[in-house]
Protein backbone atom coordinates (compact mmCIF):
# COMPACT_ATOMS: atom_id res chain seq x y z
CA UNK A 1 0.00 0.00 0.00
CA UNK A 2 1.18 3.26 -1.26
CA UNK A 3 -0.06 6.48 -0.20
CA UNK A 4 0.85 9.61 -3.02
CA UNK A 5 0.09 12.48 -0.62
CA UNK A 6 -1.96 12.90 3.23
CA UNK A 7 -5.57 13.18 1.31
CA UNK A 8 -4.46 12.50 -1.96
CA UNK A 9 -4.41 9.27 -3.28
CA UNK A 10 -3.88 5.71 -1.79
CA UNK A 11 -2.72 2.88 -3.83
CA UNK A 12 -3.36 -0.99 -3.08
CA UNK A 13 -1.58 -3.77 -4.88
CA UNK A 14 -0.03 -7.18 -4.65
CA UNK A 15 3.23 -5.70 -5.94
CA UNK A 16 4.86 -3.01 -4.57
CA UNK A 17 6.36 -2.13 -7.41
CA UNK A 18 2.76 -1.60 -9.41
CA UNK A 19 1.43 0.16 -6.06
CA UNK A 20 3.99 2.44 -6.20
CA UNK A 21 3.89 3.54 -9.70
CA UNK A 22 0.45 4.40 -9.88
CA UNK A 23 0.91 6.13 -6.51
CA UNK A 24 3.14 8.50 -8.22
CA UNK A 25 1.10 8.39 -11.13
CA UNK A 26 -2.01 9.87 -9.15
CA UNK A 27 0.25 12.32 -7.34
CA UNK A 28 0.93 13.87 -11.03
CA UNK A 29 -2.80 14.45 -11.35
CA UNK A 30 -3.09 16.11 -8.67
CA UNK A 31 -0.03 18.22 -9.12
CA UNK A 32 -1.39 18.82 -12.75
CA UNK A 33 -5.30 19.66 -11.89
CA UNK A 34 -4.88 21.04 -8.76
CA UNK A 35 -5.00 24.78 -10.65
CA UNK A 36 -8.09 23.66 -13.35
CA UNK A 37 -10.41 22.43 -10.97
CA UNK A 38 -9.35 23.76 -7.61
CA UNK A 39 -8.47 20.81 -5.52
CA UNK A 40 -7.94 21.77 -1.64
CA UNK A 41 -4.24 21.58 -0.26
CA UNK A 42 -6.00 17.75 1.25
CA UNK A 43 -9.44 16.04 1.18
CA UNK A 44 -10.52 14.42 4.80
CA UNK A 45 -10.22 10.83 3.32
CA UNK A 46 -7.95 10.23 0.48
CA UNK A 47 -9.01 8.29 -2.56
CA UNK A 48 -8.44 4.68 -2.64
CA UNK A 49 -7.16 3.03 -5.57
CA UNK A 50 -7.35 -0.83 -5.73
CA UNK A 51 -5.41 -2.58 -8.64
CA UNK A 52 -6.96 -5.88 -9.11
CA UNK A 53 -4.87 -8.54 -11.17
CA UNK A 54 -6.67 -8.49 -14.56
CA UNK A 55 -7.09 -12.44 -14.03
CA UNK A 56 -9.72 -11.46 -11.51
CA UNK A 57 -11.43 -8.68 -13.39
CA UNK A 58 -14.53 -9.66 -13.96
CA UNK A 59 -16.24 -5.61 -14.77
CA UNK A 60 -16.88 -4.99 -18.41
CA UNK A 61 -15.33 -1.58 -18.00
CA UNK A 62 -11.18 -1.07 -17.39
CA UNK A 63 -12.48 0.39 -14.28
CA UNK A 64 -14.88 1.22 -11.77
CA UNK A 65 -15.01 4.34 -9.18
CA UNK A 66 -18.03 3.78 -6.10
CA UNK A 67 -18.85 6.82 -4.10
CA UNK A 68 -19.92 5.06 -0.41
CA UNK A 69 -22.48 6.30 1.85
CA UNK A 70 -19.93 7.86 4.20
CA UNK A 71 -18.26 9.45 1.53
CA UNK A 72 -15.09 7.31 0.48
CA UNK A 73 -14.19 7.41 -2.55
CA UNK A 74 -12.37 4.08 -4.78
CA UNK A 75 -11.66 3.22 -8.14
CA UNK A 76 -10.89 -0.14 -8.72
CA UNK A 77 -8.37 -0.93 -11.50
CA UNK A 78 -8.08 -4.00 -13.93
CA UNK A 79 -4.05 -4.24 -13.84
CA UNK A 80 -1.85 -5.67 -15.29
CA UNK A 81 1.67 -4.32 -16.47
CA UNK A 82 0.10 -4.28 -20.58
CA UNK A 83 -3.13 -1.98 -18.98
CA UNK A 84 -3.04 1.24 -20.96
CA UNK A 85 -2.04 4.10 -18.99
CA UNK A 86 -5.22 6.03 -20.77
CA UNK A 87 -7.47 3.52 -18.87
CA UNK A 88 -6.02 4.29 -15.73
CA UNK A 89 -5.59 8.17 -15.90
CA UNK A 90 -9.58 8.06 -16.76
CA UNK A 91 -10.17 6.06 -13.72
CA UNK A 92 -8.08 8.32 -11.74
CA UNK A 93 -9.83 11.23 -13.14
CA UNK A 94 -13.07 10.21 -12.76
CA UNK A 95 -12.51 9.26 -8.76
CA UNK A 96 -10.81 12.73 -8.46
CA UNK A 97 -13.62 14.83 -9.21
CA UNK A 98 -16.11 12.05 -7.22
CA UNK A 99 -14.04 12.85 -4.54
CA UNK A 100 -14.53 16.73 -4.88
CA UNK A 101 -17.92 16.58 -5.69
CA UNK A 102 -18.50 15.02 -2.11
CA UNK A 103 -16.04 17.61 -0.62
CA UNK A 104 -18.35 20.33 -1.76
CA UNK A 105 -22.14 18.96 -1.84
CA UNK A 106 -21.77 15.94 0.24
CA UNK A 107 -23.30 12.34 0.00
CA UNK A 108 -26.10 12.81 -2.38
CA UNK A 109 -28.04 10.97 -5.57
CA UNK A 110 -27.05 13.92 -7.68
CA UNK A 111 -23.18 13.56 -7.95
CA UNK A 112 -22.14 13.78 -11.11
CA UNK A 113 -18.96 13.80 -13.12
CA UNK A 114 -19.72 14.60 -16.34
CA UNK A 115 -17.80 13.19 -19.61
CA UNK A 116 -16.95 15.90 -21.15
CA UNK A 117 -15.29 16.93 -17.68
CA UNK A 118 -13.62 13.76 -17.11
CA UNK A 119 -11.94 14.01 -20.68
CA UNK A 120 -10.95 17.09 -20.76
CA UNK A 121 -9.26 16.80 -17.21
CA UNK A 122 -7.41 13.52 -18.85
CA UNK A 123 -6.57 15.61 -21.81
CA UNK A 124 -5.55 18.76 -19.82
CA UNK A 125 -2.91 15.88 -17.21
CA UNK A 126 -1.75 14.68 -20.68
CA UNK A 127 -0.70 18.07 -22.53
CA UNK A 128 0.72 19.12 -19.62
CA UNK A 129 2.68 15.74 -18.52
CA UNK A 130 3.97 16.01 -21.75
CA UNK A 131 4.24 19.00 -23.81
CA UNK A 132 4.84 17.08 -27.59
CA UNK A 133 1.25 15.67 -27.01
CA UNK A 134 -0.18 19.64 -27.06
CA UNK A 135 1.51 20.19 -30.39
CA UNK A 136 -0.23 17.16 -31.89
CA UNK A 137 -3.26 18.37 -30.32
CA UNK A 138 -3.37 21.41 -32.41
CA UNK A 139 -2.17 19.87 -35.30
CA UNK A 140 -5.44 17.21 -35.23
CA UNK A 141 -7.88 20.13 -34.22
CA UNK A 142 -7.01 21.67 -37.85
CA UNK A 143 -9.23 18.30 -38.86
CA UNK A 144 -12.41 18.69 -37.21
CA UNK A 145 -14.68 21.77 -36.91
CA UNK A 146 -15.62 22.52 -33.67
CA UNK A 147 -18.31 20.02 -31.97
CA UNK A 148 -21.83 21.60 -30.51
CA UNK A 149 -21.43 23.09 -27.09
CA UNK A 150 -24.52 20.61 -26.82
CA UNK A 151 -22.99 17.88 -28.15
CA UNK A 152 -19.94 18.25 -25.60
CA UNK A 153 -21.88 19.33 -22.36
CA UNK A 154 -24.51 16.91 -22.39
CA UNK A 155 -22.61 13.44 -23.47
CA UNK A 156 -23.08 10.87 -21.81
CA UNK A 157 -21.58 7.58 -21.05
CA UNK A 158 -22.22 4.46 -23.02
CA UNK A 159 -22.55 6.51 -25.72
CA UNK A 160 -19.84 6.64 -28.88
CA UNK A 161 -17.05 8.85 -27.69
CA UNK A 162 -15.70 9.86 -31.22
CA UNK A 163 -12.60 11.60 -31.07
CA UNK A 164 -14.14 14.71 -31.85
CA UNK A 165 -15.62 15.04 -28.61
CA UNK A 166 -12.30 14.31 -26.54
CA UNK A 167 -10.64 17.10 -28.47
CA UNK A 168 -13.11 19.25 -27.94
CA UNK A 169 -13.44 18.69 -24.22
CA UNK A 170 -10.02 19.65 -23.92
CA UNK A 171 -10.57 22.89 -25.65
CA UNK A 172 -13.70 23.72 -23.96
CA UNK A 173 -11.74 23.11 -20.38
CA UNK A 174 -9.54 25.76 -21.31
CA UNK A 175 -11.70 28.27 -22.60
CA UNK A 176 -13.93 28.09 -19.76
CA UNK A 177 -10.80 28.55 -17.71
CA UNK A 178 -9.68 31.64 -19.72
CA UNK A 179 -13.07 33.30 -19.85
CA UNK A 180 -13.29 33.27 -16.26
CA UNK A 181 -12.82 36.76 -14.74
CA UNK A 182 -12.83 37.96 -11.03
CA UNK A 183 -15.97 36.87 -10.49
CA UNK A 184 -14.76 32.87 -10.52
CA UNK A 185 -17.63 32.26 -12.86
CA UNK A 186 -15.47 28.67 -14.03
CA UNK A 187 -15.46 27.20 -10.45
CA UNK A 188 -19.45 28.05 -10.28
CA UNK A 189 -19.99 26.24 -12.96
CA UNK A 190 -17.11 23.38 -11.77
CA UNK A 191 -19.12 23.32 -8.72
CA UNK A 192 -22.51 23.07 -10.16
CA UNK A 193 -21.59 20.40 -12.79
CA UNK A 194 -20.28 18.11 -9.73
CA UNK A 195 -24.04 18.87 -7.83
CA UNK A 196 -25.10 17.46 -10.86
CA UNK A 197 -26.36 20.42 -12.97
CA UNK A 198 -27.11 20.19 -16.50
CA UNK A 199 -24.40 21.34 -18.87
CA UNK A 200 -26.15 24.15 -20.89
CA UNK A 201 -28.20 25.34 -18.06
CA UNK A 202 -25.34 25.93 -15.78
CA UNK A 203 -22.98 26.59 -18.19
CA UNK A 204 -25.52 29.93 -19.42
CA UNK A 205 -26.19 30.40 -15.18
CA UNK A 206 -22.40 30.72 -14.45
CA UNK A 207 -21.39 33.02 -17.71
CA UNK A 208 -24.11 35.64 -17.72
CA UNK A 209 -23.71 37.98 -19.68
CA UNK A 210 -21.55 36.67 -22.15
CA UNK A 211 -24.44 35.68 -24.85
CA UNK A 212 -28.21 36.65 -25.52
CA UNK A 213 -29.14 33.57 -27.35
CA UNK A 214 -27.76 29.95 -28.13
CA UNK A 215 -26.50 31.17 -31.38
CA UNK A 216 -24.46 33.75 -29.41
CA UNK A 217 -22.93 30.70 -27.16
CA UNK A 218 -22.11 28.63 -29.90
CA UNK A 219 -20.30 31.48 -31.66
CA UNK A 220 -18.47 32.27 -28.14
CA UNK A 221 -17.56 28.68 -27.75
CA UNK A 222 -16.32 28.81 -31.29
CA UNK A 223 -14.69 31.41 -31.25
CA UNK A 224 -12.72 30.17 -28.24
CA UNK A 225 -11.66 27.21 -29.60
CA UNK A 226 -10.41 28.77 -33.36
CA UNK A 227 -8.32 31.05 -30.68
CA UNK A 228 -7.15 28.57 -28.35
CA UNK A 229 -5.63 26.08 -31.23
CA UNK A 230 -3.78 29.04 -32.97
CA UNK A 231 -1.99 30.48 -30.09
CA UNK A 232 1.68 30.46 -30.31
CA UNK A 233 2.72 28.86 -26.80
CA UNK A 234 6.43 27.30 -26.02
CA UNK A 235 6.66 24.26 -24.52
CA UNK A 236 8.57 25.32 -21.36
CA UNK A 237 7.71 25.57 -17.97
CA UNK A 238 8.26 28.32 -15.51
CA UNK A 239 11.10 28.36 -13.10
CA UNK A 240 8.65 27.63 -10.02
CA UNK A 241 7.10 24.75 -12.12
CA UNK A 242 10.28 23.38 -13.22
CA UNK A 243 11.57 23.65 -9.04
CA UNK A 244 8.37 21.53 -8.00
CA UNK A 245 8.88 18.92 -10.96
CA UNK A 246 12.53 18.44 -10.27
CA UNK A 247 12.24 18.39 -6.29
CA UNK A 248 9.44 15.64 -6.95
CA UNK A 249 12.00 13.59 -9.14
CA UNK A 250 14.88 14.02 -6.48
CA UNK A 251 12.28 13.46 -3.28
CA UNK A 252 12.56 9.56 -2.19
CA UNK A 253 9.74 8.74 0.55
CA UNK A 254 10.62 4.97 1.84
CA UNK A 255 8.89 3.12 4.61
CA UNK A 256 11.27 2.84 7.28
CA UNK A 257 10.51 0.72 10.59
CA UNK A 258 6.66 0.82 9.34
CA UNK A 259 7.17 4.88 8.97
CA UNK A 260 7.56 7.10 5.57
CA UNK A 261 10.74 8.74 5.92
CA UNK A 262 12.38 10.91 3.53
CA UNK A 263 15.38 9.36 2.30
CA UNK A 264 18.88 11.46 0.65
CA UNK A 265 19.34 10.66 -2.53
CA UNK A 266 23.05 9.40 -1.54
CA UNK A 267 21.40 6.76 0.81
CA UNK A 268 18.77 5.86 -2.24
CA UNK A 269 21.98 4.82 -4.66
CA UNK A 270 23.92 3.58 -2.52
CA UNK A 271 21.14 0.88 -2.46
CA UNK A 272 20.47 0.88 -5.89
CA UNK A 273 21.21 -2.98 -6.39
CA UNK A 274 17.98 -4.02 -4.50
CA UNK A 275 15.18 -4.57 -6.85
CA UNK A 276 12.40 -2.44 -6.04
CA UNK A 277 14.85 0.32 -5.32
CA UNK A 278 16.22 0.20 -8.94
CA UNK A 279 12.73 0.12 -10.36
CA UNK A 280 12.03 3.41 -8.62
CA UNK A 281 15.37 4.73 -10.16
CA UNK A 282 14.37 3.30 -13.48
CA UNK A 283 11.28 4.75 -13.46
CA UNK A 284 12.27 8.48 -12.39
CA UNK A 285 14.79 8.35 -15.25
CA UNK A 286 11.80 7.90 -17.37
CA UNK A 287 10.16 10.65 -15.81
CA UNK A 288 13.45 13.13 -15.94
CA UNK A 289 13.66 12.42 -19.52
CA UNK A 290 10.17 13.52 -20.57
CA UNK A 291 10.51 16.55 -18.18
CA UNK A 292 14.18 17.63 -19.33
CA UNK A 293 13.04 19.08 -22.66
CA UNK A 294 10.82 21.22 -20.78
CA UNK A 295 12.84 22.54 -17.90
CA UNK A 296 13.45 26.24 -17.59
CA UNK A 297 16.82 27.20 -18.43
CA UNK A 298 17.56 28.41 -14.82
CA UNK A 299 17.31 24.43 -13.91
CA UNK A 300 18.30 22.72 -17.14
CA UNK A 301 22.23 22.02 -15.62
CA UNK A 302 20.25 20.26 -12.48
CA UNK A 303 18.20 18.24 -14.54
CA UNK A 304 20.56 17.27 -16.64
CA UNK A 305 23.14 16.10 -13.17
CA UNK A 306 19.94 14.43 -11.24
CA UNK A 307 19.75 12.24 -14.79
CA UNK A 308 23.70 11.29 -14.52
CA UNK A 309 23.10 10.63 -10.67
CA UNK A 310 19.84 8.62 -11.11
CA UNK A 311 21.65 6.52 -13.70
CA UNK A 312 24.74 5.88 -11.98
CA UNK A 313 24.07 2.12 -10.75
CA UNK A 314 27.56 0.25 -10.27
CA UNK A 315 29.70 3.36 -10.40
CA UNK A 316 31.70 3.08 -6.79
CA UNK A 317 31.24 5.36 -3.68
CA UNK A 318 33.28 7.76 -4.93
CA UNK A 319 31.73 8.85 -8.32
CA UNK A 320 28.62 8.22 -6.57
CA UNK A 321 29.09 11.24 -4.10
CA UNK A 322 30.43 13.19 -7.43
CA UNK A 323 27.57 13.14 -9.07
CA UNK A 324 24.90 13.55 -6.29
CA UNK A 325 27.58 16.78 -4.95
CA UNK A 326 27.10 17.70 -8.95
CA UNK A 327 23.52 17.73 -9.27
CA UNK A 328 23.55 19.41 -4.96
CA UNK A 329 25.67 22.37 -6.60
CA UNK A 330 23.29 22.70 -9.90
CA UNK A 331 20.28 23.06 -7.58
CA UNK A 332 21.57 25.32 -5.53
CA UNK A 333 23.01 27.67 -8.27
CA UNK A 334 19.29 27.55 -9.79
CA UNK A 335 17.86 28.21 -6.89
CA UNK A 336 19.98 31.20 -6.43
CA UNK A 337 19.43 32.32 -10.11
CA UNK A 338 15.67 32.01 -9.30
CA UNK A 339 15.45 34.32 -6.43
CA UNK A 340 18.13 37.09 -7.98
CA UNK A 341 15.94 37.06 -11.06
CA UNK A 342 12.79 37.52 -8.50
CA UNK A 343 14.31 40.80 -6.84
CA UNK A 344 15.97 42.43 -10.05
CA UNK A 345 12.15 42.45 -11.09
CA UNK A 346 10.45 43.63 -8.40
CA UNK A 347 13.10 46.14 -7.79
CA UNK A 348 12.14 47.34 -11.39
CA UNK A 349 8.67 47.47 -10.58
CA UNK A 350 9.75 49.41 -7.44
CA UNK A 351 11.12 51.84 -9.32
CA UNK A 352 8.09 52.10 -11.95
CA UNK A 353 5.47 52.93 -9.35
CA UNK A 354 7.84 55.33 -7.58
CA UNK A 355 6.70 59.23 -8.06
Amino acid sequence: MFQSAPGHFEVAALEAASAETVAASAEDAWRTLAVPLGLPDRFSSPVFVRLVPIAEWREMAPFRVVVEVGGVVSVRVGWSEQTPNYFLRRGLVQALLLRLAVTQHGVTDKLAAPLWLELGSVGWWQTHAEPATFDALKQESDRFDPPALSELLDARRGDVEARSLTVGAEWLLAWLQTESGNASEWPGMLRGLLGGGEGSKTLAASFPGRFATDADRELWWQTGWHHLRRVRSLPTLEAAESRDELASVARFVFAVDGREAVIPLSTVLAHAHEPMVDAELRRREVDLNRLSRTLHPFYRNAGLSLGEALGSRGVSDGARGVLVAAFERDWRDAGELEAATHAALDKLERRGLAP
